[in-house]
Order: structure tokens, then sequence, then C-alpha cells
């Protein structure tokens, strides 16, 4: 079977499913970049990749553009991203085995769905291909949700998302070498509006008038940046919250393994949220917002990670001050999410699952995880 993934640029998200793809498929699986990395991620930390064995760059000359098209065409099965639909063009007159993979598309709000222009252009995108071969790997418990509003895609919608690196670790000995220092929270995010790190302030805000024996730990730059260290002068918090700017992807692992939470507090702009994987498979409990893309399929509230209403600072403090009260309750919590991540959610797992679900035609008999059938997400789906 050869397996061709077509998206912008290539990144350490996207890393751990290719290597495995490529592990089970060789030669016969290719990545196509159609973008060079932006500077700005660049700049961020992103790793360079360039020289992965299954990587075709297709902007760098007309030959790996050619070779792209060709494989967009004559590939059992292809998988495509934020690329050109030029390049699966022909593929789709064929009508070939193909997928489409997307978070949500009314990201903003669910007023965009009465927005004619907004219906129309998802229409265009999606709609059109409702009974042709072409199926949805979905990037976000939110996207079926929406691809149902505009009627594309039935019966062809299967649960997906991003697959970071997965390692082994001994998470017993993990939670016990943090299980008597202080409580330590950390936040990973761009400073920006919709990923809310006011509110990881103003959640600190309250844990110090509680009086508890914590740290927040903030890592990122941003717009907001300025602002950010005014409100934790203004609050006080100086002893206990901490930006640390942007570092690198290595070391954020370690600082979760060494911290008991991870604050999520990112708003449905955020379509899926990575940090959220790393942070389960590090041993971190999630206390994260409802709204985020990856939250309804990773985490089972109370059972694996805390769940609150997206910007309801209340319900997160709440659901923060219980880990706190009960730190054998956020142990066990960090335990069940670190075998959730690294069982059902990993890049292995997920590789294999896609292949089956290939092999069987797109008739999924997968009933957990990815690939398994991707349901509507209801409003509330966190209130258990």
């Amino acid at each position: 079977m050869t397996v061709t993934f077509f998206s912008n640029f290539f990144n350490h998200h996207q890393k751990p499913l290719g290597d495995e793809l490529y592990h089970l498929l060789g030669d016969n699986y290719t990545f196509v970049a159609t973008i060079p990395m932006p500077d700005s991620f660049s700049k961020s930390g992103y790793t360079d990749f360039s020289d992965t064995p299954y990587l075709l760059a297709s902007y760098q000359n007309e030959e790996n553009h050619k070779k792209a098209i060709q494989l967009g065409l004559e590939s059992d099965v292809v998988v495509i991203g934020a690329a050109s639909l030029q390049f699966i063009k022909e593929r789709l007159k064929k009508n070939k085995l193909t997928f489409r993979y997307a978070e949500r598309m009314f990201k903003k709000s669910n007023w965009q769905k009465l927005n004619p222009r907004a219906i129309i252009n998802q229409y265009k995108k999606h709609t059109v291909y409702r009974d042709k071969n072409v199926h949805m790997l979905c990037a976000s418990a939110y996207t079926a949700n929406d691809l149902k509003w505009i009627m594309a895609y039935p019966n062809k919608m299967y649960k997906w998302g991003y697959f970071t690196k997965t390692t082994e670790i001994d998470i017993q000995q993990l939670i016990t070498a943090k299980k008597n220092k202080p409580f330590s929270i950390i936040f990973v995010a761009r400073l920006i509006d919709w990923k809310h790190p006011e509110i990881a302030i103003e959640l600190a805000k309250l844990l110090k008038e509680k009086k508890y024996d914590f740290e927040l730990n903030i890592i990122g730059s941003g717009v907001m940046e300025n602002s950010l260290h005014t409100m934790i002068n203004d609050f006080n918090l100086g002893d206990c919250v901490h930006m640390l700017g942007n570092i690198a992807n290595e070391q954020v692992l370690q600082l979760m393994q060494t911290s008991h939470a991870f604050f999520f507090s990112s708003d449905r702009n955020e379509g899926w949220g990575a940090v959220a994987n790393e942070a389960m498979a590090n041993g971190c409990t999630l206390v994260a917002s409802h709204e985020i893309g990856a939250i309804p399929y990773l985490v089972e509230p109370n059972e694996n990670g805390m769940v609150f209403k997206s910007g309801n600072i209340n319900d997160a403090f709440n659901k923060m001050e219980r880990l706190l009260k009960d730190r054998d309750y956020c142990d066990q919590l960090a335990v069940n999410a670190y075998q959730t991540i690294t069982s059902t959610w990993s890049p292995k797992t997920a590789a294999s699952n896609f292949l089956n679900l290939c092999a069987n035609n797109s008739h999924s008999a997968i009933k957990k995880g990815p690939c398994s059938i991707a349901e509507t997400t209801s409003s509330n789906w966190f209130k258990k």
C-alpha cells in the first residue's frame, strides 16, 4: 500500500506519526510539505526536519512539485490537510480513496453557521464530496458538528488529531519523585488573546488568596506579555508566578514531568492543542477548557484529567483546588492520562488504526481512539 500525506510544512507534531507510518510502509510512505517552515515558527524553536527520509518538499523545485502531483494521483491512499487541492485534482476526478483532515470549520462562533457566505464557502470545500470516495479525519472533537451542519461526509467521519512523541517512562517513579514537593502548575502557549493566559494569572490570584502553596510557570511569548507582567505586579504574585519566555520543546517536556498540573485555558479557536497530548504523556495532570478541540477525545473528566467550562474562572479554580486538596487523586489522574496517551492515542496506535481503516475500505471496525467513528460532541459533554 502506498500512502502520501500532504500538508503545509513539516514539524515536530507530525513527525511521530510519520515515523510510525514510515516504519510500517518504508518507501511507500511520503510526506509532502508544500511550503517551507515560516520564520515565526523557526524563531519559536521549531526543529528543522529537512533530512527526514520520507519528506518531499514540493516547493523546492519543479522536479519535486511534479513528483508530488504524481503521488497525488497514483498513491493507493492520500491524506490531505492544509494544502492545495490542486495536488489531488486528477485523483478526485478518478474517485480514488482520499482522506481530508481538518480542525473545526466554524472556530470563531456558532453564529458563523448562519452566515450564507461562510456556508457557501464550506459547501464548496466539503459538501460537494459527500457522495465521493473522500472521507474526513476529524482533527477536533467539534469537526463532526460543523460538517454535519453542512451535510458533508455522511458516515465518513473518523476521530483523528495530532499525535505527539511518546516515550516510555516509569510513571510511578515520576509521580513519587514530586509527591512531597510544592504544587507546581505549568502553562505553555503563545501569549495571545484566545489562549487566555490571563485566566492562568487570575487562577493564581485565587489560589494565593486561599493561601495554597504553589507555583505557576508560564512559558511562551506574545503580544499579551506586557499586560501579563502588569497583572502579576498588580496582584502581587511575583513570588509564585514566573514568566519563563520561550524555551526548547525538550525542556518543556522535562518541566511537565516535574510539574503536577498543566493548565490549558484556550477557547474554541484552539483547533486541537497538542500540548494536551504532551502533558498527559509526561505525567502532568491536565486541567483544560472544554472547547479545546482535543479535550473531548483525550479526556474522560475526573478519570484522566479535569475539564472546566471555557472562560469560567470559578469552575477552573474549583477543578484546580480539588487537585491541590487531594494530591493522591491528582497523581492517579496523571497515571491514567499517561496510559491513555501511550496506548489509545499514541502515534503507533494511530498509524496502525489508519492502515486498518484503509484496508477495510474505510468502514471502521475500531471502537475507540483514532479512526473510530466520529460522532457530534454535545455542548455539555464535560459535565460528568
